[in-house]
């Protein structure tokens, strides 16, 4: 037999077991797409923390947004067991997701988003003779129903401003009634300017006094027939101190206009997006504080001529209001002289 004839085909079976091995064993033939480098982090439904903040909230991812690359956030309260979890309202507010990815490293909880409960604030009922602002009781007509508060708004204020409330929400409101901020342990702050727009509306005011308790205050509406409603722990006042040498002043060529958040809550690593102008490539952030060390921010992201994102590793004992320093290459700066909380 012609050996040519034999060693042709025997050839081309080894080349072609050979083609089949390779092919069965070449890298790179997994279908499953490699992840983008910015993909997120976070699932809807995982509930995120800073874990050098001593803060009992997390947050509640509801969604991811890739075209803005921003998650859904909400605010989500620890249940009396040390479970998760609860809100208070239905309210959300976005976060851009590099911030959120550094700031919030600790997943405490993974939920179905749909299946955390919304609590409201608990609201007491008016009684038949109640605490009236003199320390009085005062007799009611039967069949006549108390008031009650379900909502109020604004629901915050700063000590030392007067804040008018546009519409405090609910039932039974009678011409007459008068409003007070109450909170055991503080002077009451008894409200001005009450109108009774209709037994479901009032407006009004309150002078927060300079000196008035931080925290949550009680908002209490009384009839003149003696009944009253309280909607407990539902204005929220925060106590500013400001001296001469830290109030909020811009200074330099390149203003600062607001940080975002206003205070950092903790110690440890925190994120910022400070808003203003003439922001430049390479600019600098510092912050500074009479008789402490400088703060210099870790990782500045220029973002625009009008934003900087900003990240500061924040030591213990660094309560107080600092200042913002932001410099440009070229040495143009802009301070904001306590523009920044921190709260201890």
């Amino acid at each position: 037999m012609d050996r040519t004839s034999l060693f042709i085909p025997g050839l081309v079976l080894l080349l072609a077991a050979c083609l089949l091995v390779a092919g069965c064993s070449s890298p790179g033939t997994d279908d499953t797409p490699a992840a983008p480098a910015n993909s997120p982090q976070f699932a809807a439904g995982d509930i995120v923390r800073n874990p050098a903040s001593s803060s009992e909230t997390a947050w509640l991812v509801t969604g991811y947004d890739a075209a803005s690359d921003r998650y859904e956030r909400a605010l989500v309260y620890p249940n009396a067991d040390g479970t998760w979890g609860y809100r208070l309202d239905t309210r959300t507010e976005t976060a851009e997701r590099t911030v959120m990815e550094k700031v919030y490293t600790e997943r405490v909880a993974t939920l179905n988003p749909s299946s955390v409960p919304v609590v409201t604030r608990t609201i007491i009922p008016g009684v038949t003779t109640a605490r009236t602002l003199t320390g009085t009781t005062t007799a009611t007509a039967p069949g006549v129903q108390p008031p009650t508060i379900t909502r109020v708004i604004p629901d915050k204020g700063d000590a030392g401003t007067t804040v008018a409330i546009t519409d405090l929400v609910g039932e039974n409101f009678q011409a007459g009634a008068n409003v007070t901020l109450f909170r055991t342990g503080s002077p009451a702050v008894h409200c001005t300017n009450v109108r009774v727009v209709s037994p479901r509306s009032i407006t009004c005011s309150f002078a927060l006094p300079a000196n008035a308790t931080a925290g949550a205050w009680d908002v209490v509406v009384t009839n003149l027939d003696g009944r009253s409603g309280t909607l407990t722990n539902i204005f929220d006042l925060h106590r500013i101190e400001v001296s001469t040498t830290t109030s909020l002043a811009d200074t330099g060529t390149v203003p600062i206009t607001a940080v975002d958040p206003p205070f950092a809550p903790s110690i440890g690593y925190q994120g910022f997006i400070i808003t203003g102008s003439k922001f430049r490539d390479g600019a600098t952030v510092i912050l500074q504080k009479d008789g402490k060390e400088d703060i210099v921010a870790g990782t500045v992201n220029v973002l625009s001529d009008t934003r900087i994102q900003c990240f500061f590793d924040i030591p213990s004992g660094s309560s107080g209001f600092w200042d913002i320093l932001v410099t440009n290459p070229d040495q143009t700066f802009g301070r904001w002289t306590g523009g920044l909380e921190i709260r201890g």
